[in-house]
């Protein structure tokens, strides 16, 4: 029986009918952004999901209002010869251009192009625009060490002073409040910043990091906020800041007490107004970043003696967090050094190694200016020196000059130990026994039990022994 020719050009238009749509709902969703454009009118055709998002604008204001010079308003004579190259060679890519969004944000881009004839005859071009800006952020996130997987091995111990911390950390990372991370150098910040972002909403964006203290004063205001081609001596590109590689994600300033104070004013019209200028600019760039702060350093008395702004301080210190010292949690040390040591044991290919009990007792009996970075590096040097599979107190160099007399090898009595935390304790916070950063919250006790065992041992207020 012959196919009837009607029935069969019906099913011919349904099929083509079914795979535009599956066509243009396949352009609409993919992950890059893509455009059809007429270069001759200077406007966009369409645009799908991704390059509304790139930009900033709805699709009806895209299609409607915007125009290719808009999107492209400095480099007019670049896009024309990209434009040229596409009709000419049929494809062509570029990685010379960048798009300006909605926000005023400068977006380098790969646009890879073709050229298409529709039903009206118009020679259109079709782009796939992918978003460089992105990938940078992610480089430098690698670059700074800061993107790794987090492995919440990484914080150890279980001590009632890094608990607290912890119970502190899960409150807020949720949230997008600013987080001050305050502590000793060595106790770990930038691991409990790695934890925040990690159980944060933005855990799927770039974590940024920028060491306020390893930055010349000169150049903290272009590593922070981007500067234009131009701007001073040796600018001979645009660049793009820290803030802007961490738009939408998390940026850690390790060391804001090293901060010039004026770079200040900028950085706290950051917080306040989520917007700022690259150096030598005048394009107001709208930022989303969620701020994590960190330092060693005393910021109220900083504030106090005028090296550091006071409503600066107020912006970073919404919520803060402080790291107890090493020598405030004394009972994660054997922890944390059997930790360090399998985890260098199975970098050199060997079996874990163990402790004996003189080992054990000369690191309970340091008081670790260096904290938890100091016993990390005492642990490499043992186990290199370690030629069985036990470390003794041989292979534990502490150091003539750094351990205070008498408290290198002998074991001593519990409540001696107990004393001299407090007291350490007590130095550590300006003898402050209860608050933030008070004695009490880096022993992990309660202030009236803190104040009983001052008490008993004879420990006067302010740190000196009765």
């Amino acid at each position: 029986m012959a196919e009837d020719p009607d029935a069969r050009l019906v099913e011919l238009e349904a099929k083509a009918q079914f795979y535009q749509a599956e066509y243009e709902y396949l352009c609409r969703k993919m992950p890059n952004a893509m455009f059809v454009v007429d270069p001759e009118q200077d406007c966009i055709v369409e645009a799908n999901d991704a390059a509304c998002r790139l930009l900033g604008y709805s699709r009806d204001h895209l299609l409607s209002s915007v125009t290719i010079s808009d999107i492209h308003p400095h480099e007019l004579e670049e896009l024309q010869e990209f434009a040229a190259e596409i009709v000419r060679q049929g494809s062509a890519a570029s990685d010379r251009l960048s798009c300006l969004s909605a926000a005023g944000r400068t977006i380098p881009v790969t646009i890879h192009g073709s050229v298409f004839e529709d039903p009206q005859g118009r020679q259109l071009l079709r782009t796939i625009v992918v978003d460089m800006g992105r990938r940078q952020a992610v480089e430098q996130a690698l670059d700074d060490e800061v993107r790794s997987t987090y492995d919440y091995d990484e914080i150890t111990g279980g001590s009632p002073a890094l608990r607290q911390v912890l119970e502190q950390v899960q409150r807020v990372a949720p949230t997008d409040s600013t987080v001050l991370i305050l502590g000793e150098t060595g106790t770990g910040k930038e691991l409990i910043c790695r934890a925040i972002h990690h159980d944060s909403l933005r855990r799927a964006q770039p974590l940024v990091k920028l060491n306020c203290a390893a930055i010349p004063s000169g150049l903290i205001e272009s590593e922070l906020f981007g500067h234009e081609k131009g701007a001073f001596t040796g600018a001979i590109q645009q660049k793009r800041g820290r803030f802007e590689l961490a738009h939408e994600g998390t940026i850690f300033l390790d060391e804001i007490g090293d901060i010039p104070l004026e770079t200040q004013p900028k950085l706290l019209r950051l917080l306040q107004e989520r917007e700022f200028e690259r150096v030598g600019g005048t394009t107001t760039i709208d930022t989303d970043v969620r701020v994590i702060a960190a330092t060693h350093r005393d910021l109220e008395q900083m504030v106090a003696d005028g090296s550091f702004r006071q409503d600066l301080f107020y912006r970073l210190n919404v919520f803060p967090v402080t790291l107890p010292p090493l020598r405030a949690r004394r009972e994660d040390i054997p922890i944390l050094a059997r930790y360090f040591a399998h985890r260098m044991s199975q970098r050199q290919g060997r079996r874990p190694l163990e402790f004996t009990s003189d080992a054990v007792e000369r690191l309970l009996g340091y008081h670790w200016p260096g904290n938890i970075r100091e016993l990390e590096n005492i642990i490499e040097r043992a186990v290199i020196l370690c030629d069985g599979d036990t470390i003794d107190s041989n292979h534990v160099y502490l150091g003539e000059a750094a351990a205070p007399a008498g408290l290198a090898g002998e074991v001593r009595p519990l409540q001696q130990v107990e004393h001299d935390a407090i007291v350490a304790a007590l130095h550590a916070s300006r003898g402050k026994v209860s608050g933030p950063g008070g004695a009490a919250q880096l022993l992990g006790l309660k202030p009236s039990t803190l104040e009983s065992r001052m008490k008993k041992l004879g420990i006067e207020r302010l740190g000196a022994s009765s």
